[in-house]
């Protein structure tokens, strides 16, 4: 006997066994019942979801002369030949999608059923036709005779013209649920005597992306494969996919900037003639499920990728989950405009770790391209910050400031050494070290000696920081001005708290913004920081002018002879 494919041999043949579709069924089933059949209906949604049976089920309803409870008896005459004479007809538009065969069935139309009440016209593809062939079906849809019903089925229901779809009853059909297919699969291999495992039917209706007819198709195929004790291994293996380890393994190496793993996947996919577009798509769809598990802690119905999802949401970042996710799917529009798929593939990787590389060892936010550059130079500690002011505005600051540096209250100098100083040896792991701390600064609230200074620390957060040196974030400027004013004793704070000397220097939102954006610039352009003594650009206080000051400048210092007498 010839073999029937599993799609075919489970096909639904009533309403009760047609999964997924509740709405539609309720809707249509109750339709017949009360004697309330369109002559014109509409079918769209994806493939493999039961348009077609839908449409052969209500061909087998609305002829059936004795319906059970809702169902085609199976017993009568018209039950057992419906689709053996003529009454059924399938037509299928992406080979019969001229105006000719549309005339032809125009003129078959008027001929009564043989057998049945009615003559059903299934149409699959419909939206196929030519703009002719839908001309010469519109005024027959729309009064056929008595005894006709067309059903229209297709997948892009966009593309059917508004005069054919607005005189149809229109049903639109939703994917299947992957706990509703992996359901239907466990009836089909319990029949069918095959064993397999739960991970690997819920990698089937994963696979088949909604789609019933693929997934009983797939588990056709893993069942000619290996026909018991099927398992997720044996899914990879016939469907040519990775696994959920090597998933796992190459999100682990893209977080950690393992650059040669990185590239050996990529070139190992590439060698074994798997998609790399499909193997890209595997992991966006994992990054996808941990930051569902992140947000809403449900997991994968697949037992075997819940541990690997939360391992991945411990160690990565959401921001940087997000970039990476759109960074794959700039690779992928990339790739189909590519001869060299697995060379966009490393080097955007590869760029996404150096951006990430970069900005980690400070708070991270978007890398910017276009920023000034500032660069120490050991030789000129003042031309190397190039600090936004020119250098005749500096001058006036030392004037008009009179800011004493032995007291540690900052000018725009001394800031920027310090905000350098920081970058000299930045570090993720310190900043979140410091993080970890931060809170410890309400212990001291109450302190005779540090309440004022841990009450203008809780307004502020670390963004920044080397091995003894930090920038803070103030929330606002009178914040940032008063922090900046008794930065000597904040650092004796810190050093309580992190047991550690640092030297503090406090930014508002907007100068943190420069600041980083120029850091990241820097680096992007190889450029290496220096440390810089804070002694070499301390400012000292302005001695105040006298009037012997301006007649010694006027006359000379040889001929005044100044003598200062107290009295």
């Amino acid at each position: 006997m010839q073999y029937l494919a599993l799609y075919r041999k489970y096909r639904p043949d009533n309403f009760d066994d047609v999964v997924g579709q509740d709405k539609v069924v309720k809707v249509i089933k109750h339709a017949i019942e009360t004697n309330r059949i369109s002559h014109a209906y509409l079918f769209s949604g994806p493939r493999g979801t039961g348009k077609t049976t839908t449409a052969k089920i209500i061909a087998r309803m609305v002829n059936c002369t004795n319906l059970v409870d809702g169902r085609p008896c199976g017993e009568c005459e018209c039950c057992k030949n419906i689709f053996t004479n003529n009454d059924v007809v399938e037509i299928d538009a992406a080979s019969n999608n001229g105006v000719d065969e549309i005339r032809e069935l125009r003129d078959k139309v008027n001929l009564v059923p043989t057998l049945a009440k009615y003559k059903v016209y299934i149409i699959d593809e419909v939206h196929m036709l030519t703009v002719q062939a839908f001309n010469a079906l519109l005024k027959t849809l729309e009064e056929p005779p008595a005894h006709v019903i067309f059903i229209l089925a297709t997948t892009e229901p966009h593309k059917i013209p508004l005069t054919i779809s607005s005189r149809c009853q229109k049903f639109q059909f939703s994917k299947v649920s992957d706990e509703q297919i992996v359901s239907r699969l466990k009836k089909i291999v319990d029949n069918e005597n095959v064993q397999i495992t739960d991970d690997a039917l819920y990698e089937i209706a994963r696979l088949s992306d909604g789609g019933m007819r693929d997934a009983i198709n797939f588990l056709d195929q893993l069942i000619s494969f290996k026909d018991t004790n099927i398992t997720i291994d044996d899914v990879y293996q016939v469907n040519g996919s990775v696994s959920y380890d090597e998933i796992f393994n190459f999100i682990f190496d893209i977080n950690n900037g393992n650059r040669a793993e990185i590239i050996n996947v990529v070139e190992e996919v590439d060698r074994s003639g798997k998609s790399i577009i499909k193997f890209i798509d595997e992991v966006i769809i994992f990054l996808k499920d941990t930051l569902i598990y992140l947000n809403n802690g449900r997991l994968s119905e697949i037992n075997s990728k819940n541990d690997k999802l939360k391992e991945i949401a411990s160690s990565m970042e959401q921001k940087k989950i997000y970039t990476l996710i759109m960074t794959l799917n700039d690779i992928i529009n990339k790739i189909k405009i590519s001869s060299y798929p697995s060379i966009v593939v490393i080097v955007n990787l590869l760029e996404f770790i150096d951006k990430y590389n970069i900005s980690d060892n400070i708070e991270n936010d978007e890398v910017s391209d276009k920023d000034d550059v500032y660069i120490d130079d050991k030789n000129n500690a003042g031309k190397a910050l190039n600090i936004k002011k020119e250098e005749n505005d500096i001058k006036e600051d030392i004037n008009e400031d009179k800011i004493l540096i032995s007291n540690h209250l900052l000018d725009d100098n001394l800031k920027q050494v310090r905000i350098n100083n920081t970058f000299v040896d930045a570090s993720k792991q310190i900043l979140i070290d410091i993080k970890n701390k931060w809170n410890l600064i309400n212990n001291y609230l109450l302190s005779s000696k540090y309440s004022v200074i841990s009450g203008l620390l809780n307004d502020t957060m670390p963004v920044a920081a080397g091995s003894k040196n930090l920038i803070l974030l103030g929330k606002y400027d009178s914040v940032v001005e008063r922090v900046n004013e008794v930065t000597d004793d904040v650092s004796n704070l810190l050093r309580e708290i992190l047991n550690s000397d640092y030297t503090v220097v406090c930014l508002t939102n907007i100068e943190w913004e420069e600041e980083k954006k120029k850091y990241i610039d820097n680096l992007k352009a190889s450029k290496k920081y220096s440390y810089i003594n804070e002694k070499a650009s301390e400012k000292t206080e302005v001695k105040e002018r006298t009037p012997v000051d301006d007649l010694i400048d006027l006359v000379g210092s040889d001929i005044i002879d100044f003598k200062n007498y107290e009295r």
